[in-house]
């Protein structure tokens, strides 16, 4: 599954090409927003656009995608759009929103319009859309049991690069280690670590303490950061880094928290298991204890009863 999310300004702009003549288009869901037509969404997207005029960037789009062969009924695909919504922390039930699938191309894929002004007049965020996009999206594959878009697209970027010149496949090579790497990274230190188990070198220069430029190495080929992307050059990267730190710190806080308490749940899952099948054992083995002392006792016969003397009446004393 693919989630590219763009942020954009018009919904008239959008609206009308969702619903494009040519895109065999099928509005499948709607939030807070008129289903019938191009015209009727737009003008209900704006009006609560202006809860809070000064957004300029009101609009998020997300094509959806997954993999030919995967035949989700209409209902899966919405199912999917709204867990998509909540993995990306934006309230499905406090914000207009409209899912129109597209039946136009090989590769079957919906279009989520969101407004970026909730129901309060809030701002819903756009912050590191990327990467939460990529982690909702591997999150689903595994929930709903899709086929991995990342597994699929290692292969098909492996059998590219294997077509290519050897600079351009060790571009398209660093390109994607970043992509991988970039998004969980806190530190630049951490992401030279990251690159360099990948069999890729890195050349950084700093000033003042701050990365200004730096350059990829791989396979004898070296390369700017800049002509893998502007995203890669020194400076952005750094921002990049910075801006993402602090989330990224959080989640592992979260992931660790978790995984104590997984394990002290187990502990205590396999201590009380482990009681349970000790007193059972246990009792089996006095139980198969008594049974041999049984057996083995020696049979003792039965002593004859006490014979009964009768006592009759005599003479006494004095008589």
């Amino acid at each position: 599954m693919i989630g590219k999310v763009k942020i954009g300004k018009s919904f008239g702009g959008i609206c009308r090409y969702v619903f494009g003549e040519d895109k065999q288009a099928e509005v499948l869901a709607t939030e807070g927003v008129r289903g019938t037509s191009a015209e009727g969404m737009a003008a209900d997207f704006n009006a609560q656009r202006e809860l809070n005029p000064n957004l300029g960037r009101a609009v998020m789009h997300v094509a959806l995608a997954w993999q030919p062969g995967e035949e989700l009924s209409n209902d899966r695909v919405a199912e999917l759009a709204r867990a998509y919504l909540k993995a990306m922390k934006v309230n499905a039930d406090n914000t207009q929103w409209a899912l129109v699938r597209h039946k136009d191309q090989a590769h079957p894929h919906a279009h989520l319009v969101v407004n970026r002004v909730d129901n309060d007049g809030a701002t819903v965020s756009d912050q590191h859309n990327y990467r939460k996009s990529m982690e909702a999206c591997r999150k689903l594959e595994k929930q709903y049991g899709l086929v991995s878009a990342q597994e699929v697209g290692q292969d098909n970027r492996r059998a590219q690069r294997e077509e290519l010149p050897a600079r351009a496949a060790a571009k398209l090579y660093v390109q994607d280690a970043l992509s991988r790497h970039l998004p969980h990274a806190t530190s630049t230190e951490e992401l030279t670590a990251a690159l360099e188990r990948d069999g890729i070198g890195v050349q950084a220069k700093y000033q003042k303490g701050t990365l200004q430029a730096v350059v990829f190495a791989h396979e004898g080929h070296h390369l700017k950061g800049s002509e893998l992307s502007r995203a890669y050059s020194g400076n952005n990267l750094a921002e990049t880094i910075a801006a993402q730190r602090d989330q990224v710190q959080q989640q592992r806080v979260e992931l660790s928290t978790a995984g104590q308490q997984y394990g002290q749940h187990r502990v205590a899952l396999d201590l009380e298991a482990f009681g349970r099948e000790y007193a059972a054992q246990k009792q089996q083995a006095e139980k198969e204890q008594q049974q041999a002392q049984e057996r083995t006792a020696p049979q003792q016969s039965p002593k004859p009863p006490r014979p009964t003397v009768e006592r009759s009446g005599g003479y006494g004393i004095g008589d």
